[in-house]
């Protein structure tokens, strides 16, 4: 399921806003400072670069169970821009007596079907810095538009155990409800073919059918294969929905114009 927090999804329109108003300064100070601060910020990118993502995972606990699949790509328009489209198919199971999450009140199903389909921009904040700004609707059993923030920065990159940050917020309309993945990992082993990581993470919701903030969250493992670009992270925890388990595996591909 989909996993995203108010607060966070505010911060993300915030520091979209916060750029887009940079980008419309006339002061030539402020000009100054902001070709100095992202030389080039206008400058179409070329060659540019086309990434592509494919994904699959899974979660299990015992009020619901998902497989998720699809992939993601980007495409640089400067080299603090680019453009992002994604595709997820999700297939979503109900424990036995509880409510269809997608549409509360129309009653328990075994299984529910649906795509998303997103698209939006790509903004490089800073070396390691990622700022994503999604809008979307599904389609199948759930027709809800959507609106995401996704952010990622690595910190300490110049240490033997740089620390990524990262949080997915994401909105519903369709059901009203807000909801945010955190996680924060370390670096623990790389090697030339391997890099290892360890850390926590948790997940957030609020909103629509949940009568109040609840949430859930555990230890994280991560391992990624540097020749083959493709990766895996598992983290298993406690919460609302009781015990826990998720899966996620990736796999990027990048081409050159």
């Amino acid at each position: 399921m989909v996993r995203m927090h108010k607060r966070l999804q505010y911060l993300a329109c915030a520091l979209a806003t916060l750029a887009c108003v940079t980008l419309v300064q006339t002061n030539a100070s402020a000009a100054g400072f902001f070709d100095d601060l992202y030389p080039g910020f206008f400058t179409i990118q070329r060659p540019g670069t086309l990434n592509l993502i494919g994904f699959t995972g899974g979660y299990v606990s015992d009020k619901y169970g998902t497989v998720q699949e699809g992939f993601q790509f980007e495409q640089s328009v400067t080299p603090y821009i680019g453009a992002v489209g994604r595709i997820t198919g999700y297939q979503l199971w109900e424990g036995e007596g509880f409510d269809n999450p997608l549409n509360p009140g129309t009653g328990h199903e075994a299984r529910l079907n649906f795509a998303r389909f997103q698209g939006g921009v790509d903004l490089n904040l800073y070396p390691g810095t990622h700022l994503f700004i999604l809008g979307g609707r599904d389609a199948g059993n759930s027709h809800a538009s959507t609106i995401e923030g996704d952010f990622s920065t690595w910190l300490f990159l110049h240490s033997l155990h740089p620390v990524n940050f990262s949080f997915s917020s994401n909105h519903n309309y369709e059901n009203s409800v807000t909801s945010t993945s955190v996680d924060l990992q370390a670096i623990v082993l790389s090697t030339r073919r391997w890099i290892f990581l360890a850390g926590g993470g948790g997940a957030f919701y609020v909103g629509g059918f949940i009568p109040d903030l609840q949430g859930q969250g555990g230890p994280d493992l991560g391992v990624y294969y540097r020749p083959w670009n493709i990766g895996a992270s598992a983290q298993a925890g406690y919460g609302a929905a009781h015990q826990y388990g998720q899966l996620s595996i990736y796999k990027q591909l990048t081409f050159f114009e």
